[in-house]
Order: structure tokens, then C-alpha cells, then sequence
């Protein structure tokens, strides 16, 4: 099957969007584990108490990445509920490719675009350590390098998570939020999307 690869502008835009469901996902992740953190940091130095908060972030943030880039590509047939908006999808790429994004490509994609963001969050938290300086410089030359490839019509616009997990970004029919049957999707765990209420 012959699919047209997903125009820049209207895949950056889908990320920022996917970005925002995050940060709000993020925020509704962490009512639980800051319920649970609470005692915990009490418990500990005020110094102590800055790592776990700043770790108890990161892993809400990372919880709802999760959701929103894995089990969604899986779940919603390659789409992400800012490329379902701005009609986008994930598809594998190849001839001999699976019809569908399995969880390891999904995955390792996810760890891809990930990673970069909490190298650059690294030269912060120390900015004398030549070590952590370099890996977030890394983590920017990795961003900018998927950037130009996502960019480049020669390349059918394939960013480095694209090229490494074998998989594309093309255009498909838009498709609006459900947030009655969306949202649950972004859980880990069976979901059996046959059974709709």
C-alpha cells in the first residue's frame, strides 16, 4: 500500500499538540503520586526532598508519555490524538511491513523522542559537569538532526525515530478525540476496543 508522507509543518504541529495532552496527562498522573510522595519527602532533608520531587516529575511526565505514544499508536491505528486531529498516522515502514505499529517499534520510537528532552533536563542539574554538559548537547544535536530529516522531502520526511524503528509518518483521514473511549486507551493492560458502550 502507497501512502503520502506527512507534510512538516503538519507534523510539528501534531507533536506540540500531543506535547500539551502530555503535560496535561502529566498533571493528572501526579495527583496520586504526590499523595504518595508527600510522606515520603517529609520524612527526608530538604535536599533529598528536591531530587524526589524533581524524579517523581519526571516519571509522570515519562507515565503519560507512555500512554499518549505507545498504547495510542497501538491502540488507534497509528494515531496519537494530535495526529488523529491534524490527520496523521504511524505506520511501518517497507514493503513486508505489518499493517499496524507493534509495541516494540512503538516503544523504542517513544524512547527515541524521550530521551533527547532528559538529556537536556541533565546539564541543569549540574552545569560544571563536563559529562552531563555533553550528553545534553547530544541530546540537542539528536533533535536538531531529526528536525532536518522530518524536513526533507528526498528522505520521505523520516526523523531519526522514523529511520531507526522503521517506521513513518503519513497522512490518513482525521479523526476526532473520543474522550469516552480515547482516554482509557492510554492505560496499560487488555482493552478490548470491539466493545464499545
Amino acid at each position: 500500500m502507497s501512502y503520502e508522507s506527512a507534510p512538516f509543518f503538519r507534523r510539528l504541529a501534531a507533536r506540540l499538540l500531543d506535547l500539551a495532552f502530555c503535560l496535561l496527562l502529566t498533571f493528572v498522573v501526579a495527583i496520586p503520586v504526590g499523595i504518595l510522595l508527600v510522606p515520603i519527602a517529609s520524612t527526608t532533608s530538604e535536599a533529598y526532598e528536591q531530587v524526589i520531587y524533581g524524579a517523581a516529575a519526571w516519571l509522570c511526565y515519562f507515565i503519560a508519555y507512555v500512554g499518549l505514544e505507545v498504547f495510542l499508536l497501538i491502540r488507534r491505528d497509528g494515531q496519537t490524538l494530535g495526529k488523529g486531529l491534524l490527520g496523521l498516522r504511524v505506520v511501518p515502514a517497507g514493503e513486508w511491513a505489518h499493517p499496524r505499529l507493534e509495541l516494540l517499534p512503538a516503544a523504542s520510537r517513544m524512547l527515541i523522542i524521550f530521551l533527547p528532552f532528559v538529556f537536556l533536563s541533565l546539564s541543569g542539574s549540574n552545569p560544571e559537569s563536563a559529562i552531563l554538559s555533553g550528553i545534553a548537547v547530544l541530546g540537542l544535536l539528536t533533535l536538531i538532526v531529526s528536525f532536518f530529516l522530518s524536513a526533507i522531502p528526498a528522505g520521505k520526511r523520516r526523523a531519526l525515530h522514523d529511520l531507526t524503528t522503521g517506521s513513518r509518518v503519513v497522512r490518513a483521514a482525521k479523526r476526532k478525540i473520543d474522550w469516552r473511549n480515547d482516554i482509557p486507551m492510554v492505560l496499560p493492560g487488555r482493552l478490548d476496543m470491539r466493545k464499545r458502550p
